[in-house]
């Protein structure tokens, strides 16, 4: 099922983003931001990294493709042995969400919820335990490791705080997306400070 769908949602988030920017007579916005990230599946901290090119469908509505890199940076516990404190995970991940605006205020501040696709291309590993092993000059730890490659398709959802800049032709936005795979959710949970440039 896979090897139909990777191939379609690749092409639907090229040609969205190419649509976008042949759209002269829609609000077009290319959105570029950093915050923290949570993988909640084996309890890492971590920073996130992502663009986004949104236009404009209706009034309240956008289409969003967006590009996003994760890194995870520690672990949530704090571990005697430090071995066991060295899992991580990182991952590529290309979004397509609609958008709609719930809130809208006098001053132009915005309140939007998002949902859609989510393909991830990444890797985990995470220190599984350690087995006590003896041989002729003593005994030692055998640590075991699990290591997990991933090109999945799962799904986000965002909820987005817009405003508007001091220069016109920018906007500040917060975001927070939860994303979710292989059933589990939030897979990764990740707030985003972003700049919005207004390309046309």
């Amino acid at each position: 099922m896979n090897r139909f769908f990777l191939p379609l949602f690749a092409l639907l988030t090229f040609s969205l983003q190419t649509t976008g920017f042949s759209q002269e007579n829609k609000n077009l916005i290319y959105n570029v931001g950093i915050g923290p990230a949570i993988d909640g599946n084996i309890g890492l901290f971590g920073i996130n990294l992502s663009n986004e090119l949104s236009f404009a469908l209706g009034k309240k509505t956008s289409l969003n493709p967006s590009l996003t890199y994760y890194q995870s940076i520690k672990s949530f516990d704090n571990y005697d042995d430090p071995k066991f404190g060295q899992d991580n995970s990182s991952g590529l991940f290309t979004n397509v969400t609609f958008k709609y605006d719930v809130l809208k205020t006098k001053n132009d501040f915005r309140i939007s919820l998002a949902i859609g696709p989510s393909f991830q291309i990444g890797s985990e590993n995470s220190t599984e335990g350690a087995v006590l092993r003896y041989d002729d000059f003593g005994n030692y730890y055998e640590y075991l490791y699990s290591i997990n490659k991933f090109a999945r398709l799962g799904y986000t959802q965002q909820v987005i705080f817009d405003w508007k800049s001091k220069n016109e032709n920018r906007r500040n936005s917060a975001l927070v997306s939860m994303s979710s795979f292989n059933g589990y959710w939030p897979w990764y949970l990740m707030a985003t400070y972003r700049i919005g440039f207004k390309l046309k």
